[in-house]
């Protein structure tokens, strides 16, 4: 990569892509590169300065990324050149979005450089988080994510060619069909006896799907179960119905808000 300006682009539900987006930054910064962090769900404040790098971070769910990233890439300014990489988490199975971004990016005139997907812990089901395992697996990580950002730096990188199924799940989480699917199984509600009305899931949620009534917060129709409201209600009110986990968050609110700006 030869930009010397870096601003990545972040998406994240419950902190696992903002934790590796922070170290791959640190570590772009200790090589000499001047980098900051920018939120997707806010695409018409978004800047890429001329001749920076653009770098994409985002979690993948339902073998795609989520409607949020979908809708960022599609705002992107012309490329004119400028290269890009990308960064995924996931729980499991990626679904190959490698190959979808990068065309997207492609089109737009940007100059794939690397791309990266690294395995984190999952956020859903946990009946009890498995602490010990989620440390080890989030170091592991980070050691890679920050070989990658070396790697980068030195001009050798690849970018993963997706499988021959993904332009088919792009298509599906661009029209949420995957999504409306998964969250007919794994529906979010508010527990309203727990609820204290705060007002911090309708502030975070990247969909502004979540409004307070009457002092309580409501969940609407458009929710892509990136999992954020779960991780950070401070009452822990939100949840599946019949379906008790332990939540999970890898980060804090104050990380998602100095993201948010």
């Amino acid at each position: 990569m030869e930009s010397h300006k870096v601003v990545i682009a972040v998406f994240t539900g419950t902190g696992n892509t903002l934790l590796m987006a922070r170290a791959l930054a640190d570590e772009l910064d200790k090589r000499g590169r001047d980098v900051s962090l920018a939120p997707m769900e806010r695409p018409e404040k978004f800047i890429l300065p001329k001749g920076a790098a653009l770098g994409l971070a985002t979690p993948l769910a339902c073998f795609s990324t989520y409607p949020t990233a979908w809708c960022f890439l599609d705002s992107l300014p012309e490329g004119k050149g400028r290269e890009a990489f990308f960064l995924a988490t996931m729980g499991g199975a990626s679904g190959g979005m490698d190959g979808p971004i990068r065309r997207v990016l492609q089109d737009k005139g940007y100059k794939p450089v690397g791309s990266l997907t690294v395995v984190m812990p999952s956020n859903y089901a946990n009946k009890t988080l498995p602490v010990e395992k989620n440390r080890q697996r989030i170091e592991k990580s980070e050691t890679i994510v920050r070989k990658y950002a070396g790697d980068l730096c030195a001009g050798n990188t690849t970018w993963a060619s997706g499988g021959f199924l993904s332009p088919l799940f792009a298509r599906l989480a661009r029209g949420r069909r995957s999504l409306r699917l998964f969250y007919k199984f794994f529906p979010l509600a508010v527990d309203t006896a727990k609820c204290i009305g705060c007002g911090i899931c309708h502030e975070i949620c990247p969909e502004k799907n979540i409004t307070l009534i009457n002092g309580r917060s409501s969940i609407g129709k458009s929710c892509q179960s990136c999992q954020r409201c779960v991780a950070f209600c401070p009452s822990e009110a939100i949840s599946v119905p019949g379906k008790p986990a332990e939540r999970y968050r890898s980060v804090s609110i104050k990380d998602i808000r100095a993201l948010l700006g």
